[in-house]
C-alpha cells in the first residue's frame, strides 16, 4: 500500500514539474525524456546480479521504449503518452516475477505502475487538448 501512495505522490510531482518546466521546454520533450528514463531504470536493476539473458531482455525492451519516444517526439506525440502507459504493462510483468525474473526490489513494479498510469494519462490529456492525439 505504501508503494501506491508513494507512486501517487511521485506522479503528482512529475505533473507539477512538467507544468513548471513546460515554460522552458516543450511538453513532448519532457514526456519523451520521462519515457526513456523509466525504460532504462530496469536496465540498471538488471546489471545487479542477473544472468546475461535478463540483461539483454531489459536492454531490448528499453530500446523499444527509446525508439517509441523518439518516434513520438518526431512524428506523433500520442505515442509518447501511450508508451508511458504501456510501460505500466512492463511493470506488471515484473510483479512478483510473474513472467520476467529480473532481480528488482519487490515494491518497484507497483510503485512504477502507479506513476506510469497517472503520468501517461496526464500526457495523454495534455496532448489531446492540443488536438494532436491520435486514437490507436
Amino acid at each position: 500500500m505504501i508503494e501506491t501512495i508513494a507512486g501517487i505522490i511521485v506522479a503528482v510531482l512529475i505533473i507539477v514539474l512538467s507544468e513548471i518546466l513546460s515554460k522552458y521546454f516543450p511538453k513532448k520533450l519532457i514526456a519523451a525524456t520521462i519515457l526513456v528514463a523509466i525504460a532504462f531504470i530496469y536496465v540498471g536493476f538488471s546489471l545487479k546480479t542477473n544472468m546475461v539473458g535478463f540483461i539483454i531482455l531489459e536492454v531490448s525492451v528499453a530500446l523499444f521504449f527509446y525508439f517509441l519516444a523518439l518516434t513520438g517526439y518526431t512524428r506523433n506525440e500520442s505515442l509518447i503518452a501511450y508508451g508511458i502507459m504501456l510501460h505500466g504493462l512492463w511493470d506488471i510483468i515484473h510483479h512478483q516475477s510473474l513472467m520476467v525474473q529480473t532481480d528488482i526490489p519487490g515494491y518497484w513494479p507497483s510503485f512504477c505502475l502507479v506513476i506510469d498510469i497517472i503520468s501517461g494519462f496526464y500526457f495523454y490529456k495534455t496532448f489531446s487538448r492540443r488536438g494532436r492525439i491520435t486514437k490507436i
